[in-house]
């Protein structure tokens, strides 16, 4: 198994994911890649988190804050 393709799959998977953080918590808008429709984030102060989704459920990204 070549680990390297994999590695290089996760890291642009990971640099696409906090591309789009940094997009919506500097107030711009993103759409899902899937449908195309507006992302939202909250956050959830009970477990320090911010949550990003579309209505669709199809994107779901945490972000875990300390």
């Amino acid at each position: 198994m070549d680990f390297s393709q994999l590695n290089k799959k996760f890291a642009q998977n990971f640099n696409d994911q906090k591309a789009i953080l940094k997009k919506l918590l500097q107030g711009k808008a993103v759409n899902c890649t899937s449908c195309n429709k507006p992302l939202s984030v909250k956050l959830n102060e009970k477990e320090a988190e911010f949550l990003v989704s579309c209505k669709t459920g199809c994107t779901q990204l945490t972000l875990e804050i300390d």
